[in-house]
């Protein structure tokens, strides 16, 4: 991997530089999965989700080991509100690392968020097992 300076921007929180920095080096190795990572990492302290869900997409497929990426999706899916995606993005990362406590925490805070897990609150539908008799119908 061409060293163009990107850790050092994103350890000093030169953002944007390593943004161009990761830019320039997908340019000679566009199959990194580290490359897009990195940029992912840039958009998402850029606070840029939409992008770096792509970037870190990116780097899962071209690493499928890539936990570390693939946390950092379910981060952005989480940021983007798309909780449905990120709740099934650590799930499946979590099959991998399961002691990881970043993915444990995301499973157990968005398993809450997606409808179809919803137990409580106001989504909850109960059956009613009796009949209602308005004032008006004289009974």
């Amino acid at each position: 991997m061409p060293d163009l300076g990107i850790e050092t921007h994103m350890q000093n929180g030169r953002w944007e530089e390593a943004e161009h920095a990761c830019n320039a080096a997908l340019q000679v190795q566009p199959t990194s999965a580290k490359l897009h990572a990195y940029l992912g990492m840039c958009y998402f302290r850029r606070s840029i989700f939409d992008k770096a869900v792509d970037s870190f997409k990116k780097a899962t497929l071209l690493d499928p080991n890539f936990v570390d990426a693939g946390i950092k999706l379910a981060q952005s899916y989480d940021r983007l509100q798309r909780y449905e995606e990120a709740y099934a993005t650590a799930v499946e990362w979590l099959r991998i690392r399961p002691a990881d406590r970043t993915l444990q925490g995301l499973v157990h805070g968005l398993q809450h968020q997606v409808k179809g897990n919803r137990t409580d609150g106001w989504e909850r539908t109960q059956r009613v097992s009796h009949r209602v008799v308005l004032a008006s119908d004289g009974e």
